[in-house]
């Protein structure tokens, strides 16, 4: 069954992994972009400042992400709004958790990841995505190559908002449960 979500929301069909260090073909020290979100209490949004490194090209948006049916982690709903400078700092003063997170972009063989350094008390934490066209394409993908790479699309301890707040500690069991430890 298809459910219309209206024309201005689109499905996002993406996959996440744990990593336990940057894939050797990064820098570590030339991430592409600094994402700051901050997720609005008692809400499904979140305010985002995008400012790419090289350039201090900034983006702000406001985003709202839902999954497709209820215990679903890999179908995601998303809208977004963009944002002046002073609508971001309009809803950044609503209460809310922050996330800071760095961004580098791998292509590798035909894929495109996002890795992502998170910052302040996340540092330390470092995660991989990859979106897709269609769920089906999602579903048959390999995995990527990055050695020690664990799946954690389906665990929401692990998704943006469950992460806004709280610190590497927090994460420590899960972290040691995702990957078997």
């Amino acid at each position: 069954m298809s459910i219309d979500f209206g024309r201005y929301a689109q499905r996002e069909y993406e996959r996440r992994w744990l990593l336990r260090a940057f894939p050797p073909a990064l820098d570590p020290d030339r991430p592409w972009a600094r994402i700051t979100d901050h997720y609005l209490d008692g809400t499904r949004f979140r305010v985002r400042e995008r400012v790419r490194l090289r350039n201090d090209d900034t983006v702000w948006k406001l985003t709202q992400k839902f999954p497709e049916s209820e215990g679903v982690t890999d179908r995601i709903v998303i809208t977004n709004s963009y944002l002046t400078r002073d609508e971001y700092q309009t809803f950044r003063r609503l209460p809310g958790r922050l996330l800071v997170k760095h961004r580098w972009l791998l292509e590798f063989a035909g894929a495109y990841y996002g890795i992502d350094s998170y910052q302040q008390d996340l540092e330390g934490l470092i995660t991989a995505e990859r979106e897709f066209s269609t769920h089906d394409a999602l579903l048959v993908a390999p995995p990527p190559p990055f050695e020690g790479a664990v799946d954690i699309t389906h665990r929401p301890e692990f998704t943006g908002g469950a992460l806004a707040g709280k610190s590497f500690a927090d994460l420590a069991h899960w972290a040691d449960a995702a990957r078997g430890a």
